[in-house]
């Protein structure tokens, strides 16, 4: 029997791509199907992989077939700051984890080459600010940006509707929004890369429609302050006045839930002396701003409308919700709007544009949409033209 035939591949770069994929030697090697020693082996170049362990390889690490045969070791991935404040869970960046910010980098580089190739000048985000100014002043400047009234708001009468026109609004303004897919909620609720042109906002799927509202706010905050991270939006009560999380939810909510709208309401009027809600009156008031209930208990809180030992309660209840990844989900998802969910309208129309221009090839098309089939994109296509926005669970 003639003897297997070896891949000629760089040992070096094979070590590399299985630590920036986030694994370590074991959990590699039973992924790949071999023994830890055996892939000792070929990073320390002492063996090397038939062309069938090196393509499964590739397909664990997320990576080409060919990065393996370069003679130098690639440049490492970008990263971002991480802003995880929550106790008592293992911050490890998953391989997942890992992969999809990583995405989240070529998508962007893929969307200012494109751009670029089509002619057009891409969008001047048009916001910026620090720390030292109100929340309250922030957020009124992201609202007269996002170009969102209170009567529209109120007008809407589903989470599906309310969540699309909060994303096609922060397209508006030259980020991309993308969905993460296979992340636990623990790990992660959203992240933002800040830079600019298109800075980009990455919201966690498994996270109900009203949770991904608050977190792409949350993250357009990060980015108006240039400081964008991967988060879990939880905040330090001893930092609060500090804390980057902290003034981030609080502009997020007074974006989501202005001060003064919610005090006029009637169900807080009737309420004025009682810091004690029913939860009847919190999902009305939610309903109204079609918002969370934790965002309008925390409003709430901060209006001095309710202690901080209800609220604390509460928020246990909102918290064991979170942590089981419990998403509102109406059924299975067809797979056009899960591209188109996962890509962002904004990134999926640019691609679909040079497509059409010629720009790119059909092979590039699926590429850089995730390695869809190209009988998807009349679907996806006819999805764009509709604002469905594909932003369902």
């Amino acid at each position: 029997m003639s003897q297997r035939v070896k891949a000629n591949i760089n040992a070096h770069v094979l070590a590399w791509a299985r630590q920036t994929a986030g694994y370590d030697l074991e959990e590699a090697a039973r992924k790949i199907g071999v023994n830890p020693e055996k892939l000792q082996a070929w990073e320390a170049g002492e063996d090397k992989p038939t062309l069938r362990q090196l393509r499964m390889a590739a397909k664990v690490y997320r990576r080409p077939s060919a990065l393996f045969y370069r003679s130098t070791t690639p440049a490492e991935p970008p990263t971002i700051p991480d802003f995880r404040l929550l106790p008592a869970v293992d911050m490890k960046y998953t391989p997942t984890l890992l992969y999809e910010i990583r995405r989240a980098f070529e998508r962007r580089a893929i969307a200012l080459e494109l751009t670029a190739q089509l002619g057009e000048a891409p969008s001047v985000f048009p916001l910026e600010a620090d720390m030292s100014e109100s929340p309250e002043s922030l957020a009124f400047r992201i609202r007269q940006a996002l170009g969102i009234n209170l009567a529209t708001q109120i007008s809407w009468r589903d989470q599906q509707t309310a969540l699309r026109f909060w994303i096609s609004a922060v397209e508006s303004l030259g980020v991309l929004v993308f969905h993460v897919r296979n992340v636990e909620l623990s790990q992660m609720r959203g992240f933002s890369i800040s830079e600019r042109p298109f800075p980009v906002v990455g919201i966690n799927g498994k996270d109900s429609p009203r949770g991904r509202m608050f977190t792409l706010l949350h993250e357009l905050v990060h980015i108006v302050l240039q400081n964008g991270g991967l988060c879990d939006l939880h905040e330090l009560e001893s930092k609060t006045d500090a804390s980057i999380e902290a003034y981030c939810n609080r502009v997020a909510g007074e974006v989501l839930v202005p001060r003064d709208a919610l005090l006029r309401e009637e169900t807080v009027v009737k309420n004025a002396g009682n810091y004690v809600w029913e939860d009847w009156q919190l999902r009305h008031l939610a309903n109204q701003f079609m918002v969370s209930q934790e965002v309008i208990l925390r409003r709430l809180l901060t209006f001095g409308k309710t202690t901080r030992s209800f609220y604390n309660l509460k928020r246990e209840e909102y918290e064991e919700i979170y942590q089981r990844g419990r998403a509102e989900r109406s059924g299975p998802v067809p797979y056009f709007r899960v591209v188109l969910r996962d890509n962002g309208p904004a990134f999926t129309s640019l691609v679909l544009s040079a497509y059409h221009n010629e720009v790119i090839s059909s092979r590039d098309l699926s590429n850089f949409l995730g390695g869809i089939k190209l009988d998807h994109v009349g679907r996806i296509e006819h999805a764009l033209i509709g604002g469905e926005g594909g932003v369902e669970a």
